[in-house]
């Protein structure tokens, strides 16, 4: 069995690594320093930053209150460049927290220092590069293609070269730590997953290139001592080859067919019979749970200065899973088009993308759902002082079903407006915004047999007011929402205002913000926030700034909650570093 060693309710061991943290950030600057001989072979590029969050609340009737941030958050963020010499270059990142772990879980289980490094909520990696060849050293995420790799974080090793026209990519890591299952503290436990990936090909990673990818994921049985709660292990491989290429010097291509076998439930006892089993039974574990598909994807864009046009068709196999990514879609195929252009000296530019996707392909299913998908952009520059941006979306899905208790229909309309107005005198700068946004969603009940409908409208404006003569600027906004939706209407109207002003010949950069808010519901008394936003920044030199921030809102509800009064208070502070 795993020994687990708690980090949570451990003041000792916490105020150690606080003192880590610390002491981290006090060595790297004094390396820093050590490396600003101009002529050294060994050159330093970067920047570094500790940040501290205080976070306290207070209620009254409202004991179901959770609170929304860590009471004390500590954190360290460092990207950084050694180089050293003409060739050799470690981009170095590290982003580490003392908060226990990063889950979605109700509660945290405990963790031994090592899990503490590998935890997601902290990223630390070393990717020395050398001409065309680069290693990758602890958190990664290794990205070949659409339908292979590109979305999963691991914590492991990597190599990728590129001599010439010559590609190798290989990575290998943790991309699920385990975690064992306790129903006291409603925890589902995990299997600690492994990855490896590789792709091997001609061309430049950055240009045209062929690759053949393959990825293989798998869950260790015996990494954890119980077997997590409703979750089966799982094993898979894709192969695929990749192509992406240039026709012409405006036109673009990429493609890729790929192929997956996926195996759902390791410990599912039975077995296939099958002569395409006995050929991969030594790659990968084959039992009745086992799928094996194809999938394809292909694009095509003319990328002109003033015109743009592209196409994408893609299908996914209901049997098809790239196991480098999280979640996809299965059974599904996409037609896609893509297109923009700017006229009249760039003033109007338009972007607008247009699709239809259809699934149960295979007809497995009950149904067949086919959905619409359009998203249209305009921006329009009337004169130098006036311009309008429009947006459009449009999502519709729906399945031909024809017993009512299955039936799915349901379409979102969303409309938004923005224009923009400035002006100057010789003592001031004005700029005015407007955004008007509307959204529709309708959707087919199935229990009232009939269409329900949701709509709000949202009207903002926002005035900023700049002193030519002096170093102050003023922002005042206004917020108008009203909110339909069938189990019940609120309107919201919310204004404010923020001052900046700087002093110390603009070294030191000081804010105030206060905002109000009501809030209205039907046959309802209305509910009040009030902000608080106060910040200060100072410039010690030209590379190092602190950060003082200092938030406050308070709530005062009516009858959604009889008496209940919230307080909550934020402190934020940083010091940060360029180098």
């Amino acid at each position: 069995m795993k020994q687990h060693v708690p980090l949570k309710n451990n003041k000792y061991k916490r105020m150690k690594f606080n003192t880590y943290l610390l002491t981290l950030f006090l060595f790297i600057n004094t390396f820093i320093y050590g490396q600003e001989d101009k002529k050294s072979v060994v050159k330093f590029n970067g920047n570094i930053g500790f940040y501290y969050d205080f976070y306290s609340f207070s209620q009254e009737n409202y004991s179901t209150f959770r609170p929304r941030y860590p009471k004390n958050l500590l954190r360290l963020n460092a990207q950084a460049s050694l180089q050293m010499g003409k060739y050799l270059n470690i981009p170095i990142s590290i982003n580490i927290t003392n908060q226990d772990v990063l889950y979605n879980l109700p509660s945290v289980p405990e963790e031994n220092v090592l899990d503490y490094v590998k935890n997601p909520a902290n990223q630390i990696s070393i990717n020395p590069k050398y001409k065309w060849a680069q290693a990758f050293l602890g958190t990664q995420t290794p990205l070949y293609s659409p339908l292979s790799t590109g979305d999963i974080p691991i914590f492991g090793i990597g190599l990728e070269i590129n001599p010439g026209k010559f590609i190798l990519s290989a990575t290998y890591g943790t991309s699920q730590r385990s975690i064992e299952p306790n129903l006291s503290l409603n925890i589902p436990g995990a299997y600690e997953q492994k990855i490896i990936a590789t792709r091997i090909g001609f061309g430049k990673i950055e240009g045209t290139k062929f690759t053949l990818n393959i990825v293989k994921i798998k869950d260790d049985l015996t990494s954890v001592s119980t077997t997590p709660i409703g979750i089966n292990p799982i094993e898979g491989i894709t192969i695929s080859p990749y192509f992406e290429f240039k026709i012409a010097k405006k036109l673009k291509i990429r493609t890729e067919t790929a192929g997956s076998v996926y195996t759902n439930n390791l410990l599912n006892p039975g077995t296939i019979n099958e002569d395409f089993v006995n050929s991969i039974k030594d790659i990968i574990t084959i039992n009745a749970s086992s799928t094996a598909d194809l999938s394809h994807n292909t694009r095509i864009d003319w990328l002109g200065d003033k015109f743009q046009i592209g196409g994408e068709i893609k299908y996914i196999g209901p049997g098809f899973l790239p196991v480098g990514y999280r979640f996809i879609e299965r059974d599904i195929l996409d037609y896609k088009l893509n297109t923009g252009f700017k006229l009249i000296k760039n003033k109007i530019n338009l972007t607008g993308s247009f699709g239809v996707r259809t699934n149960n392909l295979q007809n497995t299913l009950l149904s067949t759902t086919k959905r619409m998908i359009a998203n249209i952009n305009l921006f329009t520059q009337i004169n130098d002082k006036f311009s309008i941006n429009t947006t459009y979306s449009n999502f519709g899905f729906n399945n031909d079903a024809s017993i009512l208790n299955q039936r799915i229909e349901l379409i979102n309309n969303s409309v938004t407006i923005s224009p923009t107005y400035t002006f100057k005198t010789n003592k001031y700068n004005h700029l005015i915004g407007i955004n008007i946004s509307l959204n529709s969603f309708e959707q087919f009940d199935v229990v009232n047999n009939t269409f329900t409908k949701a709509k709000n409208i949202t009207y903002t404006t926002n005035y900023n007011l700049s002193f030519n003569n002096m170093p102050l600027s003023i922002m005042a906004q206004a917020l108008y929402l009203k909110n339909e939706i069938p189990t019940g209407d609120f309107n919201m109207l919310n204004y404010g205002v923020t001052a900046n002003y700087k002093l110390l010949n603009k070294k030191l950069n000081t804010s105030l913000g206060l905002n109000f808010a009501h809030i209205d519901k039907p046959i309802q008394t209305t509910d009040f926030r009030t902000g608080i936003n106060t910040k200060i920044g100072y410039k010690m030199t030209k590379k190092i700034q602190f950060k003082l921030r200092y938030r406050y809102s308070g709530f005062k509800y009516g009858d959604s909650r009889p008496g209940a009064i919230l307080n909550q208070n934020r402190i934020q502070f940083s010091i940060q570093q360029k180098f």
